[in-house]
């Protein structure tokens, strides 16, 4: 299956399900190589529907954004950050339809994407047909408060989440996953297909 093992995808759904407060269906979950493979998956999937400009968080990690965008034949736009998170209104003047974001921790700036900032992504998303894509790269390590929740699980059809265990366990184990939108799973799954005919399974059951 190219989703990857359904005994890893089970595990991982109760995980996020418990952890992230994602709305995670193993049926929906792709097993990837880490985020980058996550990301060029993602935004492959999206050019085959018609996408083609991507936003990201500036400042931010443009180099990995630009590189997926560029194998994807998209064009990539930053989008300031604030005290809030991304900007949406900036957002919406670039007539992106997806956007890369760390909403749990803001990659440089540590900035958490606040309540208000979150619910007007979901309706830009809503509005522009557009998806957004959670960089979920390090929610679980917190000191001084429970992780936030996955922007995923406010809106399951119009997110793709992507972790990895590469902070938590190990990078060189390169297991990640994708929670995937149902209307742009089977699109997913054909790409990664393609693109390696699934991940190691020996590797996801020992994971």
């Amino acid at each position: 299956d190219p989703r990857g093992s359904a005994v890893l995808r089970e595990v991982v759904a109760g995980y996020a399900r418990r952890v992230r407060a994602a709305a995670a269906d193993p049926e929906h979950i792709v097993i990837c190589s880490g985020y980058a493979q996550g990301l060029s998956l993602t935004l492959a999937a999206l050019a085959r529907g018609g996408v083609r400009r991507v936003a990201y968080e500036d400042p931010g990690s443009p180099a990995s954004v630009r590189a997926a965008a560029a194998a994807a034949g998209l064009e990539a736009v930053p989008v300031p950050v604030d005290e809030q998170g991304i900007d949406v209104g900036a957002l919406t003047a670039t007539g992106a339809r997806a956007v890369v974001v760390t909403p749990a921790h803001q990659w440089p700036t540590g900035v958490v994407l606040g309540p208000e900032r979150r619910l007007a992504l979901i309706a830009w998303a809503a509005a522009q047909d557009a998806v957004v894509i959670e960089d979920d790269y390090d929610a679980e390590f917190r000191y001084d408060r429970e992780p936030v929740g996955a922007l995923q699980g406010l809106a399951a059809d119009r997110v793709v989440s992507i972790s990895t265990v590469s902070k938590s366990l190990a990078p060189a184990l390169r297991i990640g996953w994708l929670l995937c939108p149902p209307a742009l799973a089977d699109v997913l799954v054909s790409v990664k297909h393609i693109s390696d005919r699934g991940s190691p399974v020996l590797d996801q059951l020992a994971l």
